[in-house]
């Protein structure tokens, strides 16, 4: 292996570990630009490779399977270019179909990316003043190449620095510009390998005069200028154009000023670094947790409390550019209400019936000072998510707990108890009531017609007195001796000189049988 072929395979090798490197750092900071440049360092392998074949292949002595090696080298060739404009096209898609997003690690990526650039450069020293010294037009050629990949890293550096300086549009330009030098490599390796395969010789980028080969590059350049210029210009202007989504509210800054607010929709502005845009999500609903902590009760008690808390934006405005950290401000106002109300209420209360209420009143207390503060937040919702005593007290509390399920539990046995019998107590003193009312018409009825009965007696009584004595008197006695035993004695007999023995029930009827025997 000769030095030219050394060198080809260094410079190879440098290549691979820039496009690895360049891959890292895309990845590493989201940058589209660096994506860019490092398939444009991958295109420019297909010349390196070039002409290690040709420096191989010219120490070959069979002409004819160095010809067939040629015409398979250019079909590979071909399809490599085909490659190239795909990696190109999808970069294109990329720039114009992703937003302005947020890149990370910059300052770093920045840094490194200087190192590639370096790299680049003392490369491209290197194959120009072997190719020099060899007389090597290939080496000359791959290493012009190597500067054109060393300017596709300037023009990153470039646009990262912008980013920091706040110019994020500056990414995606630069990436438009690399997707040109990447398109160009394609276009070079497609023509020349269609012109090797007609002319039945091999894929050529080397140029016998160094100068020819710079002609050659200014021709191709003033055919792309012109299309590079309207192209950067194009997409210079149409960076001005974004979309706002259904769930934002967006910001338009012309020099860092806001100057107007607009709603879901595509719009456009100034293109950076006049005019910028900040999204603001109004709908989503956003979550704090207040962490878990121990409060003090009205009486004395320690409670440990946890809370979650959903909000929305209201004002994007006022959210936007009143609050540095929004999510800190609801978490710190939530928690110092929360104390507030716990501090003014017993443990049981908390525990108990009083969750509901603390939970509203913090809420409606807590968007007060969030309004107070023009914060641009609308709570949603309070959440005790706990809210225990300390460990060492649990039991009891719970002993508390159970004796007060326990109380209700009574308290609900005694309320249905007197559902069933208040209504039949009141049953059965309708019942009564009735009742005398009944006993008392019956009663005065029954004195009304003895009273008439009387009456109609002592007309009759009128009439006839002795008729009437006699009867009554005969009348009385039918009532009055009915059921009891008589003994009647004829008037004739003395009663003054009679022994009457009388004998109380089967006796005496014994005695009168003994009597009447004859």
């Amino acid at each position: 292996m000769n030095r030219k072929e050394k060198t080809v395979l260094v410079a190879m090798t440098a290549n691979l570990l820039l496009i690895v490197l360049k891959f890292f750092l895309a990845s590493l900071s989201g940058s589209v630009a660096l994506k860019a440049s490092a398939w444009h360092s991958f295109s420019d392998l297909i010349p390196s490779l070039v002409v290690l074949m040709g420096l191989i292949l010219a120490r070959r002595e069979n002409i004819e399977a160095t010809r067939g090696i040629s015409r398979i080298e250019n079909i590979i060739a071909i399809i490599v270019s085909g490659f190239i404009f795909y990696v190109g096209i999808e970069i294109v898609r990329d720039v114009f179909s992703r937003g302005a997003e947020e890149l990370s690690n910059v300052p770093l990526v920045a840094v490194i990316s200087l190192v590639s650039i370096a790299i680049t450069y003392f490369m491209a020293r290197y194959q120009i003043f072997v190719g020099r010294e060899t007389n090597s037009p290939g080496l000359i050629a791959n290493g012009t190449h190597a500067r054109v990949d060393m300017y596709s890293s300037i023009v990153v550096v470039i646009a990262l620095m912008g980013y920091i300086m706040g110019f994020t549009t500056l990414d995606r330009i630069a990436a438009a510009i690399i997707v040109l030098l990447i398109l160009g490599n394609g276009l070079e390796v497609l023509t020349s390998a269609i012109k090797a395969l007609r002319q039945g010789g091999f894929l050529d980028f080397a140029y016998h005069d160094e100068s020819v080969f710079i002609m050659k590059i200014m021709r191709w350049s003033r055919r792309f200028v012109l299309v590079g210029l309207i192209l950067f210009i194009v997409a210079y202007l149409a960076s001005g154009i974004f979309i706002v989504r259904w769930n934002e509210e967006a910001i338009v800054k012309r020099f860092g000023k806001p100057i107007r607010q607009v709603e879901a929709g595509i719009h456009y502005r100034l293109p950076q670094p006049f005019e910028a845009v900040d999204r603001v999500a109004v709908t989503d609903v956003r979550m704090e947790k207040v962490p878990s902590s121990f409060m003090l009760t009205g009486d004395e008690n320690l409670i440990e409390i946890e809370a979650v808390v959903h909000y929305q934006v209201k004002d994007a405005f006022a959210f936007n550019y009143n609050l540095s950290k929004p999510k800190d401000l609801v978490g710190s106002v939530v928690e110092s209400i929360l104390r507030q109300q716990i501090n003014r209420n017993t443990i049981e209360f908390v525990l108990t019936d009083g969750k509901q209420q603390i939970q509203q009143m913090a809420q409606r207390l807590s968007q007060q000072v969030l309004d107070d503060r023009e914060s641009g937040i609308k709570l949603l919702t309070i959440q005790l998510i706990k809210d225990t005593p300390p460990t060492d007290v649990m039991e009891a509390f719970r002993d508390v707990a159970s004796a007060r399920e326990d109380k209700n539990t009574y308290i609900n046995e005694a309320l249905a108890y007197q559902s069933e019998i208040v209504p039949k107590a009141r049953g059965e003193a309708q019942k009564l009531i009735e009742e005398a009312y009944s006993y008392r018409e019956q009663k005065t009825r029954t004195a009304n017609g003895d009273a008439q009965r009387f009456l109609s007696k002592l007309q009759e009584y009128q009439k006839s007195r002795e008729i009437t004595k006699r009867r009554l008197y005969i009348e009385a006695l039918e009532k009055t001796l009915a059921n009891v035993n008589k003994l009647i004695i004829d008037e004739k007999v003395q009663v003054d000189n009679t022994d009457l023995w009388f004998f109380k029930g089967d006796l005496n009827k014994k005695f009168i049988k003994e009597i009447n025997k004859p």
